[in-house]
């Protein structure tokens, strides 16, 4: 196959004039009697300009391995299949053009824009492994784009400046897998806005800079199976507001330098982020806020690299393991039906304590309520009462004291046979006492038979009266011992009440 770049040794015989092309196009005459009139052209230099704005061509043009010295512009052309193979281009002009047919720039190389704006494609976008370079603005300005079928950009294809299909539709899938983008330290790919009927595949892709996809819609799965996106101490990967009609799939080797960004995002079945890599440190490693997804999977291959948020996120299941889990979480507000791997509760507190915003009663509440709801009603008291002990040390000094108080005794209800246990030890305790130091009568002429463990119960309890502690008082020498168990049996029952109340509020 002849290669464009060697044109410049092209001999006379393979030039072909810009303007006697568009004569051909424009006014070329008729075809014979049962011949379709096309334009086909191979190993050719053109001089000069292709001019075809507001053109109306209805023959197919196919050209391959030609080098073009001047522009093509198509600028509100109406034309059938346009097809440039392994062509060297300047710049591509065709906004607002209409192509009944497929569009093809198959492995062309073009040094300046190739500008789509607003153009309608009925068939296929078929960049696959051109190679676009642009030093005055964009490689491809493609907003407002309507495909019928597919865009490929696939195989290879490059460019070395910004990408821009904003607010672009597809009625099929746009396909980025293998592909090369590179702006460094601003936006490589935007698609916001996009809407897209079918699947956007982005595997194995690599960009230098940021790739926006914030309002795009998308029916089918977005995936970027082994993608590398680059984007250092900025944003890798915006997606603010993106829908996914099926998955989000960041997994299978997938590796960030920068932030993942999705505040919003609504993904109608699995976000998965398994075996991905994050780097972000210092900054959001990957943001989720606000975001809704049947299930997530966060298994990644390391730690990520800075901050995970998942504040207000809204996610059906949640999958994830202890040695992928951020150093910092944010998490007041998210909700969830249930982990995969609930863990004990001691190790999933430690989880919800990697938030280090403060005491926030939100997070413990929903893992408590997630707990309840598998049936693990012991876990789910655990982690209440691990949050009473995180919540008293934000209480003033007197109420730290009293919630101590509440929990050594009933565990703030959560551990209510503590009550019992403390019962039996202050009755042990009375009884053995008042056995060695019987008390004496209160009065003359009483018929009650002293009782120890009676007697210590009518102390201990004050709300009851069994009469033993009225017809006896205990000796001075252990009257401070019948205090005790008054103000102790008061303690407890406030305690009690205080503490069982909280918990059936709870429920």
């Amino acid at each position: 196959m002849d290669d464009p770049a060697a044109g410049d040794g092209w001999g006379p015989e393979r030039v072909v004039r810009g303007a006697a092309l568009t004569w051909l196009l424009l006014d070329g005459g008729t075809a014979e009697p049962g011949h379709v009139p096309a334009l086909r052209l191979a190993g050719a230099r053109i001089d000069g300009s292709l001019e075809l704005d507001y053109a109306e061509i209805p023959y197919r043009v196919t050209m391959d391995a030609c080098d073009f010295r001047g522009r093509i512009t198509l600028y509100s052309a109406r034309t059938r299949q346009f097809s440039l193979k392994h062509c060297r281009l300047v710049r591509f002009y065709a906004a607002n053009a209409s192509v009944d047919g497929t569009l093809r720039v198959h492995r062309c190389q073009l040094d300046g824009l190739l500008k789509l704006d607003g153009t309608h494609i009925t068939g296929v976008l078929d960049l696959d492994g051109s190679v676009l370079t642009n030093s005055d603005g964009p490689s491809l300005a493609a907003d407002r784009l309507q495909v019928d079928d597919h865009i490929r950009m696939r195989h290879g294809f490059t460019a070395e400046v910004e990408v821009t299909l904003r607010g672009a539709h597809v009625g099929g899938d746009l396909d980025m897998s293998d592909s090369r983008l590179s702006n460094p330290g601003n936006v490589a790919l935007t698609v916001a806005q996009m809407h897209v009927e079918g699947d956007v595949l982005c595997d194995r892709i690599k960009t230098v800079g940021q790739v926006d996809f914030a309002g795009a819609k998308v029916m089918g799965v977005v995936r970027f199976r082994g993608a590398l996106l680059s984007n250092p101490g900025r944003k890798a990967l915006y997606g603010y507001h993106l829908e996914v009609g099926t998955s989000l799939h960041l997994n299978s080797g997938f590796s960030a330098e920068g932030s993942i960004e999705l505040a919003g995002a609504r993904v109608t079945g699995r976000i998965t982020l398994k075996e991905a890599r994050i780097m972000a440190p210092g900054r959001v490693a990957l943001a989720l806020p606000h975001a809704q997804a049947e299930e997530v999977d966060l298994r990644m291959a390391q730690r990520p690299q800075g901050l995970v948020d998942l504040r207000h996120a809204v996610l059906g299941i949640i999958r994830d393991g202890w040695e992928s889990w951020p150093d910092e979480l944010k998490l007041d507000g998210l909700r969830y039906d249930r982990f995969e791997n609930p863990l004990p509760p001691g190790q999933r507190v430690r989880w919800l304590l990697r938030d280090g915003s403060g005491y926030t009663p939100q997070p413990f509440e929903q893992l408590a309520l997630t707990y309840r709801s598998l049936g693990h009603e012991d876990e789910a008291r655990t982690v209440s009462l691990l949050k009473e002990r995180l919540r008293r040390k934000t209480l003033p000094r007197p109420a730290q004291v009293w919630g101590v108080i509440q929990d050594i005794t009933v565990g703030y209800g959560y551990r209510p046979m503590r009550a019992a246990f403390w019962l039996l030890a202050l009755l042990v305790l009375g009884s053995v006492v008042f056995t060695v130091q019987r008390p004496t009568r209160a009065g003359s002429g009483g018929t009650e038979v002293f009782n120890p463990v009676i007697f210590t119960l009518d102390v201990l309890l004050p709300v009851i009266g069994l009469g033993q502690g009225t017809a006896f008082t205990p000796t001075p020498g252990t009257q401070w011992i019948g205090y005790l168990l008054t103000a102790s049996g008061w303690i407890l029952a406030t305690t009690i009440v205080t503490g069982v109340t909280r918990s059936l509020n709870r429920r």
